[in-house]
């Protein structure tokens, strides 16, 4: 068994609903308390070891929530593009580009698979991004420019998207669940880009386990702040992603 599997199987059991795990992100307000740059069990980027290289494509997307599987209330759906639409957009600075992506320059992945969970009209939608990278330092060096992102972006910045560019307001770090090697939280307000007097919100956790990084991503098509990525929805991938892993 590789070393970052049989770490991700140990850790399955930190996935559930109770106590410091994944049931802390739906409830996570923002608050200078949770450190930027994860929780304090969590190990630095820096230090993470080289080890194994992590699972090609094929066995990526067998460890990425399947088209019809339940989280709670929510239901996976299948992508609708077969390329993460976020990695065709820009951020300036450039330094709070991974904020948007992950995949800023250096910290190429080398696969991914995606899964969303789709909302109902005026509920959260979610979108699911697991990248395999070459070894356990290239993902911890993706979470160290996320950290930097988090810190050097929190007064605002510009996503230069496809079609108009979006003004984002602040960054702002909120508890993050106490699963995988390392995890970041962010609450990220920006400016509504028909109407100005609006603020809309979105939540972005990022987990690693070894070479890998799970990244959750939800927003609303409303005015409300919704409080962050749904517990459910990252219990139910830590703990598919935790048996696939140890397993392998």
């Amino acid at each position: 068994m590789a070393a970052w599997a049989a770490g991700a199987a140990l850790l399955a059991a930190t996935a559930g609903c109770g106590g410091g795990s994944a049931a802390s992100v739906s409830d996570a307000k923002p608050s200078a308390a949770p450190s930027p740059t994860g929780t304090a069990a969590n190990a630095s980027p820096s230090a993470a070891p080289v080890g194994p290289p992590g699972p090609d494509a094929a066995a990526l997307k067998a460890l990425v929530l399947a088209a019809g599987a339940q989280a709670g209330p929510y239901e996976v759906d299948e992508p609708l593009l077969d390329e993460p639409f976020s990695e065709i957009y820009e951020a300036e600075p450039a330094v709070c580009l991974p904020l948007t992506t992950l995949a800023a320059a250096g910290h190429t992945a080398q696969a991914y698979a995606s899964a969303g969970l789709p909302g109902k009209p005026l509920e959260v939608d979610t979108d699911i991004l697991l990248r395999s990278y070459r070894d356990a330092n290239a993902a911890g060096a993706a979470l160290k420019s996320l950290a930097e992102a988090g810190k050097r972006c929190a007064g605002g910045y510009t996503e230069e998207r496809a079609v108009i560019d979006a003004k984002v307001l602040r960054v702002e770090p909120v508890a993050a669940p106490a699963i995988g090697d390392e995890a970041l939280a962010y609450r990220i307000v920006t400016r509504d880009v028909k109407d100005e007097a609006i603020s809309l919100y979105q939540y972005l956790t990022v987990v690693r386990s070894g070479p890998v990084t799970l990244s959750f991503s939800s927003d609303i098509i409303d005015t409300k702040d919704f409080g962050g990525v749904p517990r459910e929805i990252v219990t139910a991938q830590w703990e598919k992603f935790s048996r696939g892993a140890g397993s392998s």
